[in-house]
């Protein structure tokens, strides 16, 4: 329910004019959600590890379908609730303007005042009739709309691929745990490869979705049109994420068969043939990741925030599918060791390589950072001429009469005139939080990995699982303490109240800390596959 809520941080950010804020806020959620995952998937790879040890994996199956179908009753009910979500963003928008941060928000939660103010927000699911088809929007006699004299056309074309998308997403995780159940020999790899199916979801997201949503959002803020579009697209969007959910039952069969195919490949490859292949593709995942600054630059300069986080989310994209290659090629590293091909002392320094393949890429991203700031300006303008559609872009950008904007992009490596007194522009508290963030985050998969090669039996597939552990430990520390103070202050800059060099000073402080975080991680590694180990024994001993 709550991974769908983040619908309601649109019509949030046209009512606060704060985007980059509300989006964050909406990080808050996702944060929860990482939160349960913590134990919902490594419980559920218990019952897995039960159906195996039965041998009646069928039951498995059915099992899953019922997860399935809660997922959509789970989105309709954050749909029926979206009013309700929005009130809160709002609310919560506001309490971090007043104190400052998003811990300090949170941290007056539990407080009297805080509950009343949650109370304060509920709304009656009817409100969404209104969304539905306000009448600030309804056609008129000449079929336009009242405010703007324009007939506002729902893209139809969005409102599909986020039902597909919606559909694949619901299933991925689930469809590679019966795969796993499957092929028990391969239970890593196949875990892993629930990337496979889930990157088709992203590319719809990243490509057909999030664009034109982010372009309608940023028109409404600059008052190019109603903000009752944007109820009408929350409106739909939502939905949409229900009946997604509902036809994950008929995309379920499909997503095993294709994890299936790609287990049964990519098990049986050798592990010294695929390592220095995942190094190099982490350094290209830990570049494309540092863009995510780059972003927050353009975002000032061209004051089109959703639009650039949007095309930032492409860069996300690729990194995402890079990781669907390499992860589960790690995932098979470990089960070389299970079939007795390699031991776990020998996994070691291949991560620690893998590692190092992430302060590399780190750096290069640091070096890079000029260059995909002008390409994100560049793309802003030219999203805006083709409507918000990304696909639209992506297919101009293969014709060679494209190629020489690219190449005018290029840019000297800089860090846009920041020194070293500028810290004294920024909280240091988010800046420190930054680089055990990325600390954590590099090591989430690799440590999961190795905890399951040391550990045998049915608890190697829940150690697999609880990669989670790790990953939202920094997703938490994220949401709270990096990612709201970041918005924050682009906000503020995108509304005058900040210069554009402190958000310059604030990136380049953010991805030097991130190279630091890089090298933090080598020694985080073993206290984490500790850590992992210790809570599979747990879950095994409990469940």
């Amino acid at each position: 329910m709550l991974t769908t809520l983040n619908t309601a941080a649109r019509p949030a950010a046209i009512r606060t004019k704060q985007v980059a804020l509300s989006l964050a806020v909406s990080a808050i959620f996702f944060m929860f959600t990482r939160f349960a995952n913590l134990f919902y998937l490594p419980i559920l790879g218990k019952y897995v590890d039960r159906a195996v040890q039965s041998g009646n994996v069928n039951i498995l199956y059915e099992q899953i379908q019922w997860v399935v179908l809660s997922s959509a009753l789970g989105a309709l009910l954050s749909w029926l609730m979206l009013p309700t979500f929005t009130a809160i963003y709002e609310r919560g928008i506001a309490s971090i303007t007043v104190r400052g941060s998003m811990l300090k928000m949170l941290l007056a939660l539990p407080s009297v005042r805080g509950v009343k103010a949650l109370f304060g927000c509920l709304r009656s699911p009817l409100e969404l009739k209104a969304w539905a088809c306000p009448n600030n929007c309804a056609p008129s006699e000449a079929g336009e709309s009242e405010s703007t004299n324009e007939p506002f056309a729902l893209p139809w074309d969005l409102l599909s691929w986020n039902i597909f998308a919606t559909a694949v997403w619901t299933v991925g995780a689930l469809a590679a745990l019966q795969v796993s159940a499957l092929y028990p020999d391969l239970a890593a790899t196949a875990v892993l490869l629930s990337g496979l199916v889930n990157s088709f979801a992203a590319i719809a997201f990243s490509l057909f979705v999030d664009p034109k949503a982010a372009v309608i959002t940023d028109q409404a803020v600059s008052g190019q049109r109603p903000a009752s579009h944007v109820l009408q697209l929350t409106f739909h969007l939502g939905l949409g994420n229900f009946i997604g959910g509902l036809l994950g039952l008929f995309t379920f069969p499909l997503a095993i068969k294709i994890i299936s195919l790609a287990t049964e490949r990519l098990g049986h490859a050798k592990m010294d043939e695929n390592m220095w292949l995942v190094i190099g593709l982490n350094v290209v995942v830990t570049c494309l990741m540092c863009t995510s600054l780059s972003s927050r630059i353009s975002a000032v300069i061209t004051k089109n925030v959703a639009t650039a986080l949007a095309i930032y989310n492409v860069f996300f994209l690729i990194t995402r599918l890079t990781t669907q290659v390499y992860a589960p090629i790690l995932g098979s590293v470990r089960d070389s060791v299970v079939k007795g091909a390699a031991s776990a002392a020998e996994l070691l320094p291949l991560f620690r390589w893998v590692i190092g393949g992430a302060t590399l890429g780190t750096i290069l991203g640091w070096l890079l950072m000029p260059t995909f700031v002008a390409i994100y300006n560049t793309a802003i303008k030219a999203l805006e001429k083709r409507s918000g559609s990304m696909a639209t872009l992506l297919k101009d950008l293969l014709k060679p009469k494209y190629w020489g904007k690219v190449w005018q992009c290029w840019r000297k490596p800089s860090n846009f005139g920041v020194l070293v007194s500028d810290l004294k522009l920024l909280p240091k508290s988010f800046l420190l939080a930054n680089i055990f963030v990325v600390g954590i985050h590099v090591i989430g998969v690799l440590a999961a990995i190795q905890a399951g090669a040391e550990l045998t039996g049915h608890l190697a597939r829940t150690a697999t699982l609880l990669s989670s552990v790790i990953n939202g430990a920094a997703t938490i520390l994220s949401s709270i303490i990096v990612d709201p103070t970041a918005a924050k202050i682009t906000d503020e800059a995108v509304n005058g109240k900040r210069s554009l060099h402190e958000v310059e000073a604030m990136a380049v402080f953010l991805c030097l800390g991130s190279i630091l975080g890089t090298v933090l991680s080598q020694l985080l590694f073993t206290p984490s596959v500790k850590i992992i180990i210790l809570g599979a024994k747990i879950l095994g001993a409990l469940f």
